[in-house]
Formats: structure tokens, sequence, C-alpha cells
């Protein structure tokens, strides 16, 4: 029984580093070319390619809140558990606060959608 768990284990630790590896080679995509469920049906029709086009979606709703021009949040990004970090959208006069925990694999693109949104 011990080794069934310690492979099963070793099984989601595999598969979390390889959604992360996925999710920031799409998040890459994304910037240059529309990424849909419909056009990559192929990729996302399984229970993995479920999950990273899930991940995705957050991933680019989380830049659009970034980049609103309407918005004057303030972003905090911190170290989670393990190698994730976590990602704070922060409007105190409106006391909203939305937070989510992200692969370290995506941070540098948040880093950028952020450095990009102060330079603007």
């Amino acid at each position: 029984m011990g080794g069934e768990e310690g492979n099963d284990m070793a099984i989601k630790i595999n598969d979390s580093d390889v959604l992360a590896a996925e999710l920031r080679k799409l998040l890459e995509l994304g910037a240059t070319e529309r990424v849909s469920r419909n056009r990559c049906f192929d990729k996302f029709s399984t229970p993995f390619g479920r999950r990273l086009f899930a991940y995705y979606r957050t991933c680019m709703s989380l830049k659009k809140e970034i980049e609103d021009p309407k918005r004057d949040h303030r972003i905090k990004m911190t170290k989670g558990r393990g190698d994730n970090f976590l990602l704070e959208i922060i409007n105190e006069p409106i006391s909203y606060r939305r937070t989510a925990t992200l692969p370290a694999e995506v941070r540098a693109f948040f880093e950028t959608v952020i450095h990009e949104k102060k330079a603007s």
C-alpha cells in the first residue's frame, strides 16, 4: 500500500509540473494568437486539457483585470506554498480583493503585465 501512495504522489507532483509548464507555454502563445477551446479542441478534450484551459482562462481574467484602465488596483505578489505564489488584486476604496494561487512558472508573465500597466 505505501508504495502505491508514493507513486500516486509522484504522479500528482509530476502532473502539476507539466500543468504549470504547459500553462506558461499557453500564456506565451496567447500573447500572439487567439487561444480558444474550440480551435484547440483536441488539446483541451482530455481532463488534463480541460484543467489546463480553466487555468488559462483564470490567468487571462486576472490579466484583463490588472490592465483595466478604469480601475486603480494595487497588485501584490507574494510567496505561496511550495513553488506557488499568491497574486492579490486590491482596491481599498471599494473593499475589493481578489486572490489567486498560481504556479511559479507564470510569475514572469504577471510581472510583465504589471510592469506594462505601470508604464502606461
